[in-house]
């Protein structure tokens, strides 16, 4: 993003980080005829935090604003769109949030979406319907006459492939082809990417299974992290981010886990994040095990405790630092609530770690439906009675596939099974 406004040759203000008020205070210095950007994301990878998407999307619609989400160049084609446009980009959610898992913008209006199910119709009034460039999602519908809708998907990240695309009107994409030049000499990804891809948006797009385990699974890291005063920089989102506060500390941290514990996280220095707020981001997800997330507990709190490094009591005492040892941690609420995580109501199906030595385990019906999709490139699925619950352990499929013509001799594919993209 920042290379695209860099390329653009446009004039940049900077607004500071989620601050509507600055945002607004900026945004009535110009025209409303002229041509605006507004560059943010949904969610913050370094802080874990989530722009406030809805009130930015109504500050763009008072001052003849396009805004722009994440990483995707397209500031440098800003100054040619012809009608009131808002991108809408959010890599960092994509495949995590919402009830399909098409990013923040879904899961701001979950039960609406969820209700809809797999309906490509827009849903008047939802946030998803007011925008016009989304990034994550497989189709493409032009809903209003004066605004552009177009998306741009990543297929890395939650999706497990690399690469991405543009979905939009014919000029339009013209439009990009002729004032993108990092487009113009892109090759076209090959068909076995664009299937994994197409499998896996399937799958994630059907069974919500995986978002849900991956939101548990962070809410038991930094639950054990506060039970061992290990700062987390509070935030909404699965970003789970340690103040280290240092950069030698944090490179020093960085080195003693991998080296004494055989873990790796990445140390994050300035300029990535401002100087004397240095520190470690783990990603978490739902492949990890109950063991695993005890060991990097106990790891990171030999780590504190070895290398000196400040705990939430000492950020404290000192006034605090990103939030951490202070008030504000207590505000936060997580994107995903305990009901979108199914643990409350009257059945309740609480997400479940699996243990060191489980298999991981895919969503039968998500597997088929994805399967389906293939028919008319590698032919009928046949299954014999190999399945005994909704989910099935990866390797342990029993499908057999015809290829080719008809008639052949069925081929066993016994790890031929789609995965969700975080497996």
């Amino acid at each position: 993003m920042i290379q695209g406004i860099r390329h653009s040759g446009a004039k940049k203000v900077i607004w500071k980080h989620s601050d509507l008020i600055d945002l607004e205070n900026k945004l009535r210095e110009w025209p409303k005829e002229t041509p605006k950007i507004i560059a943010f994301e949904s969610v913050y990878s370094m802080c874990g935090s989530v722009g406030p998407i809805k009130e930015i999307c109504d500050l763009a619609d008072k001052y003849g604003a396009i805004t722009f989400l994440d990483e995707v160049c397209t500031a440098n084609i800003a100054h040619h769109l012809p009608l009131p446009t808002s991108i809408f980009v959010q890599v960092h959610a994509v495949g995590l949030y919402g009830p399909r898992g098409a990013g923040v913008a879904e899961h701001l209006d979950y039960d609406v979406h969820k209700a809809a199910g797999q309906s490509a119709d827009p849903i008047p009034g939802t946030i998803m319907d007011r925008v016009d460039i989304i990034t994550g999602m497989t189709f493409v519908e032009i809903h209003a006459p004066n605004h552009l809708l177009v998306f741009i998907g990543t297929l890395g990240k939650a999706y497990g492939a690399v690469g991405g695309y543009v979905a939009a009107s014919a000029k339009l994409i013209d439009m990009v082809r002729s004032y993108a030049p990092g487009f113009i000499f892109t090759t076209s990804l090959p068909p076995v990417t664009v299937a994994g891809a197409h499998a896996s948006i399937v799958y994630q797009k059907t069974y919500n299974g995986d978002r849900q385990l991956m939101q548990w699974n962070v809410r038991e890291v930094k639950k054990r992290f506060a039970e061992r005063g290990i700062p987390v920089v509070p935030g909404p989102s699965h970003i789970v981010p340690v103040l280290i506060g240092d950069a030698a500390q944090a490179k020093q941290a960085s080195d003693y886990l991998l080296e004494k514990h055989g873990i790796y996280v990445q140390a994050i220095n300035y300029p990535t994040v401002a100087r004397g707020e240095e520190r470690l981001r783990f990603t978490i997800t739902p492949g990890h095990t109950l063991e695993q997330l005890d060991r990097v507990a106990a790891a990171l709190d030999d780590t504190f405790t070895v290398l000196s490094i400040k705990r939430e009591a000492d950020w404290a005492a000192i006034g605090g630092r990103c939030g951490v040892g202070s008030e504000v941690k207590e505000t936060v609420k997580p994107v995903w609530n305990d009901e979108q995580l199914g643990l409350t109501g009257p059945t309740v199906v609480a997400p479940r770690t699996r243990r060191a030595g489980e298999a991981r385990r895919v969503d039968r019906h998500a597997m088929d439906v994805a399967r389906q999709q293939f028919e008319g490139l590698l032919g009928p699925v046949s299954t014999g009675n190999v399945f005994s619950s909704p989910t099935v352990p990866h390797g342990n499929s029993g499908l057999r596939m015809r290829t080719g013509a008809a008639g052949r001799r069925p081929l066993e594919i016994p790890t031929a099974v789609p995965l969700a993209a975080t497996a």
